[in-house]
């Protein structure tokens, strides 16, 4: 029996971490947005540097350096929701027979040669990792321990650099023979954004599973200020989506409603088979139509109070809130990769194991500075994230 495949295809960049960085402050509040898709900052959301070039009027090293105070950046880390994600599954289920596979573009700089050998340190394979012309793309990702009452909060520039110029027809064929393809947040991929549709068509033509991941589409906010997005190129998305992993603030956007029920029945009448819509340190919301998990009515569920415990009990352990929601998309991965790999077929999958590797590996990433954790051996991670799984079980019992 060939071993389950998982191809994801996304955006690989470098995180420059600035972790103490005051929201409330007269810097920060210069270059907040005035009104949605102007191109200003906004706590929680992503803004590329050109247009907040032109919303200020300013070099983006002159605004940089102004919001920092001068101050160097506190850490380095491999960002990216796609390559995050799937990491995350890679290293907890080292120990399975399943191969991962990222697809991507870098450019040739320095900033590629860094993020290369991040990867090359863990289970994922790179071998269609291409580079092209053009800067690797990175982001300059602001952090507010203290926003939203201690909780933290982030806001993220970036700059798309080489992943402009990826196109469907650079990603190849042996894309299509996994099992399972993640397409994470690909409005930072805009070629293979402008073509979700097709690419995912293609892959239920193979009888792959289509999992979907969402970030804030400036691109669509900026066009269409104040209007719905649609997912990637075009509402036949949904239809073509197993799995759609979305937080609060896009299913609102995509949905173009103010409401989880008026949401929620915006994406069943468009035909999606799964959904888990996040919302930060509160619940998140989970449903299944039953074709793809077993049969689930919209449920919240809680986020990892273990977590929560751990980070009361040892304040010294918190890292930030960095890559929290690209973590909780790959616990989402780690689960069915998992059952689907030991031979629990679409329409059985157990909704409640997912919702159990999600909040631990989303909760996890509270420890770390950056996304991506960086193991010392194989198998660290699960052993350091499946304690907070196993105590999930018991907390959504007695909830």
């Amino acid at each position: 029996m060939a071993n389950l495949k998982v191809a994801a295809i996304g955006c690989s960049l470098a995180d420059y971490l600035y972790t103490d960085v005051d929201f409330s402050s007269e810097a920060f509040k210069k270059y907040s947005s005035l009104k949605e898709g102007d191109g200003g900052l906004n706590p929680g959301h992503l803004v590329f540097a050109e247009d907040l070039e032109k919303f200020s009027g300013e070099d983006f090293e002159l605004i940089l350096n102004n919001i920092v105070a001068g101050k160097p950046f506190t850490a380095f880390n491999l960002g990216g929701p796609a390559i995050v994600a799937l990491i995350n599954a890679a290293q907890i289920l080292s120990n399975e027979s399943i191969e991962f596979e990222f697809y991507g573009a870098l450019g040739e700089d320095e900033t590629a040669d860094r993020i290369l050998q991040i990867i090359a340190k863990t289970p994922v394979n790179t071998e269609n990792h291409l580079n092209t012309s053009g800067r690797s793309p990175f982001t300059d990702v602001l952090s507010d321990p203290a926003y939203h009452n201690g909780k933290g909060e982030r806001t993220f520039i970036n700059n798309i650099g080489s992943c402009w110029d990826y196109t469907p027809k650079m990603v190849g064929d042996s894309f299509y023979d996994a099992d399972v393809l993640f397409f994470g947040a690909t409005a930072l991929v805009p070629g293979i954004h402008d073509n979700l549709t097709d690419m995912m068509k293609r892959g239920k033509e193979r009888g792959c599973i289509n999992i979907v991941t969402t970030v804030f589409d400036f691109r669509n906010e900026k066009n269409n200020p104040g209007q719905r997005w649609p997912l990637g190129d075009s509402d036949e998305a949904y239809a073509q989506t197993d799995l759609l992993i979305v937080d609060w603030d896009e299913a609102m956007k995509l949905s173009g409603k103010d409401n989880l029920e008026d949401a929620v029945a915006f994406f069943i009448n468009k035909g999606l088979k799964s959904f888990f819509i996040t919302h930060g340190a509160h619940d998140f919301y989970v449903w299944s139509n039953g074709e793809f998990f077993k049969k689930q009515e919209l449920q919240a569920f809680p986020i990892s109070s273990a977590v929560d415990d751990e980070l009361d009990t040892h304040p010294e352990k918190r890292g930030d809130t960095t890559g929290c929601g690209d973590n909780f998309a790959g616990g989402v991965l780690t689960s069915i990769a998992s059952q689907m790999n030991n031979g629990v077929k679409p329409g059985q999958l157990e909704i409640s194991d997912t919702c159990a590797w999600a909040a631990a590996s989303g909760g996890f990433a509270c420890f770390c500075i950056g996304g991506t954790f960086h193991e010392e051996n194989s198998g660290q991670k699960r052993s350091l994230v499946e304690p907070f799984y196993n105590a999930y079980f018991d907390q959504v019992a007695v909830k």
